[in-house]
Order: structure tokens, then sequence, then C-alpha cells
């Protein structure tokens, strides 16, 4: 070492005993720090450490690091200027030699030999001693990486490796630890490290005085990374599972029914779902983007409902008319609150519910309103009084000879016919006017009280013979015609020879089979049924069972305690059983329902129908 470098005799006492990696010729060694100090100390060592020893020393650097390196020299007795005129220590910029051996942006070979290769041979040349090395120090990798590429600076790392197989130096890299704060980053980390030699970490662990606090440092630090690997592990799953929830929100609100829009603070359309932009039949180019109130027939509406945005109002069912693509207007419900962060209105969470044929339809409820009271009126009345007319004549007619019977109803007939065309008119009314709920109900219970009385007059006009046989034939011939007419397997268990009967039982009987398998095939959904007729000397028992879907419990209970709300055939047959002294009992388990009748009959009471047969009709009201 020249004694014109050094101030004061012997050996520096700031040079502690240099590390493995100092004595390495060939090394080519990754130095990471947190602060700016730690790396200045470490490499006034490095370099002062080759100088003292009559070595040659070139630092590429930033200017901070070189006056910073050239300021601790100096502090330790060191004289740089005599060191760098005699060319043993050479001082550069990084950035400018950087520039110098880039080619498009990527390192060029033959610059980076020429250039660097040279200030290394004239150093070297400059050292004292028969083979006197040189140091080096580099940091324009790290520039290549602070400025994101990765690839550039492993380049650069292999551009080192390739000229030290011709040229014998030892050179530290330096990275600051404030450029790996990813997690990505850590692959890169083990590629720069997998380009040297040797890897100083940082000064958290080069720092420690001992083998025991570094066994214990890097105990906590094995620790750190197991925790922190967990952390990410978590992170993960939690990210992926944000990642889904946001996916099905979006798709949520992308394929809800109900219109979804997000407006901005400059009254801009942001985002609409499909159900709005199909609503008012706009594509997403023609909707987004274009300002709010420009789709609003009334720009004064939607000017207060912004006004209430901006005083942070939650608006519920805020009534508005919106201008479609073809001309037409929708009257929608608009449900909205703001975004905000802090005090900026950021954008709106909007509903858009489609009213225009609710309100079509109250403004017709409105103005058939009276219209609808004075048909109502005017049914009841006339349906009342003809359904009372209807019962004093159908009693009169039961008491009566079979044609004074078909006469009076002939009559009936004839006088029905203003009642039922006025009928008409008004339920066709009823029907056609939308909603109002409790008038068509109660309208539907005059129809039904009508279509009994109907039904009355046509058994009355029209009655089935019944063969002179009886009972047996009749029930036969109707079953094997009922099965072809309906689809329904129907099984008739009747005694061949059953004996006859008073005629008001046989036709109560036989209506009550007709009224029973009527009900089979309009309402149970059944595909079979059962027909029983029992006799005995006290009682013959009619049985109708089918397979369908029952009746709910609820409405059976019911007709057993009133006989209501189980249509008027089945409420007219449990009468006329009752007159004759009978009973009618109906079970349904929820698959499949039965129907029981019996009528009580004595053996003497028997008696021979007449040869031309027996006319069946309906007693009671049918």
């Amino acid at each position: 070492m020249s004694t014109g470098e050094v101030s004061g005799g012997g050996s520096p006492s700031w040079a502690p005993p240099a590390e493995w990696y100092e004595q390495d010729h060939r090394g080519h060694v990754v130095q990471f720090y947190a602060e700016d100090g730690f790396l200045l100390e470490g490499l006034s060592r490095f370099i002062g450490t080759a100088l003292g020893a009559g070595d040659a020393a070139v630092v590429v650097a930033t200017k901070a690091h070189r006056d910073g390196l050239a300021e601790r020299l100096r502090a330790r007795g060191f004289n740089t200027a005599s060191a760098i005129r005699r060319g043993r220590l050479v001082l550069l910029d990084a950035v400018e030699t950087l520039a110098k051996i880039l080619v498009n942006d990527r390192p060029d070979a033959g610059r980076f030999s020429e250039i660097i290769g040279g200030v290394l041979t004239r150093a070297r040349a400059a050292g004292e001693g028969e083979t006197p090395r040189v140091v080096v120090f580099g940091e324009m990798v790290a520039l290549q990486w602070a400025q994101g590429r990765l690839e550039a600076a492993l380049r650069l790392e292999q551009l080192w490796n390739d000229l030290a197989k011709v040229q014998t130096f030892s050179l530290r890299c330096a990275y600051p630890m404030s450029s790996f704060f990813r997690d990505e980053h850590g692959e890169s980390l083990l590629k720069i490290c997998g380009e040297h030699g040797g890897v100083i970490p940082g000064e958290s662990y080069t720092m420690l005085e001992n083998s025991h606090e570094r066994m214990r440092s890097i105990t906590h630090l094995q620790h750190k990374a197991q925790a922190l690997e967990t952390v990410k592990a978590e992170r993960r799953q939690i990210q992926q599972s944000l990642r889904q929830r946001e996916s099905e929100l979006a798709d949520f609100l992308e394929n809800a029914l109900e219109g979804v829009q997000q407006v901005g603070g400059d009254q801009r359309i942001l985002w609409a779902n499909r159900a709005l932009l199909n609503l008012l039949g706009y594509s997403y180019e023609e909707y987004v983007n274009h300002t709010a109130s420009h789709f609003h027939v009334d720009t004064h509406v939607f000017d207060e409902y912004w006004q209430r945005l901006m005083r942070r109002e939650d608006i519920y069912d805020y009534p508005a008319e919106l201008r479609c693509k073809d001309g037409s207007v929708r009257h929608v419900l608009i449900q909205s609150n703001g975004v905000w962060e802090g005090e900026q209105f950021v954008r709106t969470r909007c509903f858009v519910r489609d009213v225009t044929e609710q309100m079509r339809m109250e403004k017709a409820l409105r103005e058939g309103e009276s219209r609808l009271r004075v048909a109502k009126e005017e049914l009841e009345t006339l349906v009342e009084q003809r359904t009372a007319a209807l019962r004093r004549l159908s009693a009169q007619v039961l008491n009566l000879q079979d044609y004074e019977r078909r006469r009076i109803a002939r009559e009936l007939h004839d006088s029905l016919g203003q009642y039922l065309t006025a009928l008409k008119i008004n339920t066709d009314m009823l029907r056609r006017t939308p909603g109002n709920s409790e008038l068509w109900a109660q309208s539907g219970e005059l129809m039904e009280r009508c279509v009994s009385e109907v039904r009355t007059l046509s058994y009355l006009l029209h009655p089935p013979m019944m063969d002179a046989v009886g009972l047996a034939s009749a029930a036969r011939w109707y079953v094997e015609g009922f099965g072809q007419r309906s689809g329904i397997k129907v099984t008739l268990q009747v005694p061949h020879e059953l004996a006859r009967m008073p005629d008001e039982v046989e036709l109560a009987l036989f209506r009550a089979i007709q009224e029973a398998l009527t009900n089979v095939h309009r309402h149970s959904g059944a595909s079979s049924a059962d027909v029983l007729i029992l006799r005995d000397a006290e009682q013959v028992i009619l049985e109708v069972r089918d397979n369908g879907r029952g009746i709910a419990k609820e409405q059976v209970a019911h007709f057993a305690q009133t006989g209501a709300a189980m249509g008027v055939g089945l409420t007219g047959m449990r009468e006329r059983v009752r007159e004759l002294g009978g009973s009618l009992h109906l079970e349904s388990n929820g698959s499949g329902t039965v129907l029981r009748i019996a009528i009580p009959v004595e053996e003497e009471s028997l008696a021979e129908s007449d040869a031309g047969g027996v006319a069946i009709g309906r007693g009671g009201h049918g």
C-alpha cells in the first residue's frame, strides 16, 4: 500500500479481518441491504481492504453511493484523490455506464466486454505487486431491476460471469431489499441469487455478533417465513372466495329480472344490466355512458331525484317515466342510494322496477269501478229473483205427474230466456274487466247458484229412461258408456238379480252414480274407479271409489259439517238421500276418494217397475 494514500504508519486499525468472500479472487457475490449506511460500511471495508493491499478497485455506483464511499474512505485516513490519479481507484457513474452498454434496452455483450473489460484491464495494470487483483462493486443490475427489467438485470449478471472466465476479479453487486416487497418477487430473487457464487443477507442478520445469535435469528426467520406462508395461503383462499362471490354477484345483477344500473357523479350511466336494456330497447352502447336525464320524460322529476341523492337520502319507490327507443314510455319505480367516499359522491346503486302494466290496470279499474258496481247489483238482483222462482217451481214440479212436469218445465224454459241473456251479458263484462277480485268472487258464487238451477231444469226437460229391469241394468249401461267416453277404467260390482226397490230410491242411486263418476272424471285425475251396490233386507248401499288425487281434509270436514264448498251436485245428492231417510259420507286420504250412500228399504215395499220404464229425474236441487 502506498504511503501517500494512508495517513500514519502500519496497517489501518479500521479494517477488520476479511470475510471468506473477500479472499475469493474470482468471487461474484450479491449483497442485500435495507439502509445505505450498512451498505457503505461494508463497501468501504471491501474497497479499503483491496486498496490497502496494493490492489485496484472499480466502483460503478450511483452518485450518492460514490460520494458516501469516498467520504468514509477519507474519514479512515485514505487518500482517495491519489488513488484515483494513479488509476487504482476507478469511480464510474452507474446510470451513464449502463446507458453505454445497452442496445434496445438490453445489455449488449460486445459493448459490455469492450467498456467494462477495458476498465478492468487498465485498473489491474495500475495495481501494485506481481499479481495485483481487482475488486469491483456494481449497481447497474439494481438499476435494471428498479425499472422492472428483470430479464435485462439477469442478462447483465450473466455478462459479468462471462467476463470472469477471461479476467480475474472479485465482484460484489448490491440490491436494496425494498425492491423485493411483493410476494411475486420471491421467484425473481431466487433467480438473481442463482447467478451469484455467494449471498450476503441484510444487516438484520450480518450485524449479529456471534453464531448463537445468528442461529436464533435463522430460527426466528424460519418461523416468520412459515407464518407468512400460512398467511399467504389463507389470503389466497380469501381472495379466491372473494373472486367467486364477486363473480356470483356480477352474474346475479347482470341476469336479475329487475332493472339495475349505476350512475356516476357526472350523471352519466356507468353500467346497466340486461333486464333494463331489454325493458327500454337500447343496446349497451346506446344507453351506457349517456346522461341519465336524457332518458327521463320529465327532466324536473330527474332533477328532484338527483337532489335527494346529493342530500344522501335513501330513495324508495320514486315514480318516474322513462323513454324507450321505440318512442313509448315506461312507468317505473326507482329504489336508489349513493356510494360516497368521504364527501365525494362516487356512484348510485339503482334498481328500476317496471310498473307500466300495473298502472294501466289501476287506471282501467278506476274507470270501470262504477260500471262494475252497477253490473254486480243488477246481476245479484236478477239471480235472487230467478233463483227464488225456480226453487218454488221445482218443488211443485217434483210433486206432479210426468206430463204435467214436462209442461211446466217447458214454460219455465221459455221464461228463462231473458234471465240467461242478462246473466251472460253481465258475467262476460266482469270476465273481461281486469282486477277487482272481490267482485269476481261474488259473481262466481252467483254463477254457481245459477248453474245449479239450470241443471235442474235440464233434468226436468230431458229425463233419461231407466230400463224395465231396474237399477242393475241401468247402472251397467251407464258405466259401460262412461268408460268409453272418459277413458277411465270403471269396475261395477252389482248383484245380477238385484231386487227392485221403490222408484225414488232407484232414481236417487242412479243419479248418485252419474254425479259421482262425473266428479271423478272432471276433478280427480283418476285412471280407475270402482262402483259397488249391495242390498240386504234393511238397506241398500252404494259405494264409489277412485284412485285420484283426493280431496283436502279441511274440505271433507267442512262438507261433513255444512254440506257446502263441494259443488252443487254433491250437495243436492246429499239432500235427496236425506229426504229418503238415508245418509251420505265422503272420505279421502290424499290418494283417492270414497263416496258411500246408505238408504233404508223395507222388504215388503218392493214393487215391480212399469213395463215402459221409469223416467229418471233429479230430486232436490241436484
